[in-house]
């Protein structure tokens, strides 16, 4: 375990001194208040963290996601705009930019999902963590696979078409070599061998922003479309169907920012310009959870969850505000942080349920939903 543990510190070092433009895109001269921010106490107090392994700041990153490994907790990947990946191997002390031997990934990428193979990292067998990456770079989308924790990719996939991004990548539940792929063009794609071949599934006419599938059922299937459509698959994705008129009720809430998956009580779970709405029934039906605020004023952002079974703890970022309900949302706190950059993701340790970290980004006009909305193609 200790020697893969080095392994991927060395391999992240590696990256990230192989890369002379994180030292000139993370200088010292930029606005300290925006990167990490940490909560040891359910949300209660919070403050900065995260260091970047050749020094400088990492303040004006726009990141999009924050992810852990499923094996291991302690690894972290944050998703950029921009700037590609950051790992972390502490549970975000310090985070280290990947680079890539290869020169697949190149530095200035916009990555815009991450999906990790729950089988590794394999400490037993000193085999690193491995995942995909959906991504946005010379114009092409593409999807990226590394087996080595981000020392290189290699391309698996690219869109047909320049100018359409690959917004989505997910993994099957029960069998991780089963890769879906959604797509600017709205195509959803999927693969039966980690990558080698793939299939067209279905062709929606309109770019794809999320593909979700149950963990329970992977037969159940959801995805969002940027014109704000949600379509569902009991099926595995053979037959879909328009369940939009289930959000039609919810002004605004066409304008999606995140759809996420609670594990704690199997519901789906999307925040949009509306606020927070959920659904038991994978996307069919949907009720609208009362965040203490005007939704017109602090749309959502990204929704987080405890998981520890039996958790009722869910916490909901809106512009540089997180609120914290331990009752399931009926009741909840407030803290804004001192940043006046845009909260855009929140992870809650699933080993250590006290833990909170959240990510910033530019003040809104950077977003996921907004920077590629409505590709041209040009």
């Amino acid at each position: 375990m200790a020697g893969l543990l080095k392994f991927i510190i060395f391999a992240a070092i590696v990256g990230s001194l192989a890369l002379f433009f994180g030292q000139i895109y993370f200088g010292q001269f930029l606005n300290p208040q925006g990167g990490f921010f940490v909560s040891a106490d359910r949300g209660t107090t919070w403050k900065k963290i995260g260091l970047l392994a050749t020094g400088g700041s990492i303040n004006r990153l726009n990141i999009l996601e924050i992810k852990s490994n499923p094996k291991d907790s302690r690894i972290l990947y944050a998703i950029t705009l921009g700037a590609g990946v950051l790992k972390s191997v502490d549970g975000g002390e310090v985070w280290y930019k990947l680079g890539d031997k290869n020169n697949i990934l190149i530095p200035r990428a916009n990555v815009l999902a991450l999906a990790t193979d729950y089988r590794y990292p394999d400490y037993n067998k000193d085999i690193p963590d491995k995942f995909y990456l959906a991504v946005y770079q010379n114009k092409s989308g593409k999807v990226l696979k590394t087996e080595d924790g981000g020392i290189s990719f290699k391309e698996v996939y690219i869109t047909s078409r320049s100018g359409f991004p690959v917004y989505d990548v997910a993994l099957d539940p029960r069998n991780p070599n089963i890769v879906w792929v959604a797509t600017g063009e709205g195509n959803l794609l999927k693969s039966p061998d980690g990558g080698a071949t793939w299939k067209l599934v279905q062709e929606f006419g309109k770019a794809i922003s999320f593909l979700l599938i149950n963990p329970s059922n992977p037969s159940s299937m959801l995805v969002t479309t940027f014109t704000g459509s949600i379509f569902t698959s009991q099926d595995g994705g053979a037959t879909w169907t328009d369940d939009t008129e289930g959000i039609i009720s919810f002004k605004n809430a066409r304008l999606i920012e995140k759809v996420l998956y609670n594990p704690t009580d199997g519901g789906v779970y999307l925040t949009s310009k509306f606020g927070l709405i959920k659904s038991y029934d994978f996307g069919i039906n949907w009720q609208a959870m009362d965040v203490v605020t005007a939704n017109d004023i602090l749309p959502a952002t990204d929704v987080a969850f405890g998981r520890l079974l039996g958790s009722q703890n869910v916490y909901v970022s809106a512009s540089n505000f997180i609120y914290s309900s331990k009752d399931g949302g009926k009741f909840w706190q407030i803290r804004k942080l001192g940043t006046a950059r845009q909260i855009r993701t929140l992870w809650v340790d699933p080993k250590n349920p006290d833990k909170i970290i959240v990510g910033t980004s530019g003040s809104g006009k950077k977003a996921k939903s907004s920077l590629f909305m409505f590709p041209t193609g040009k």
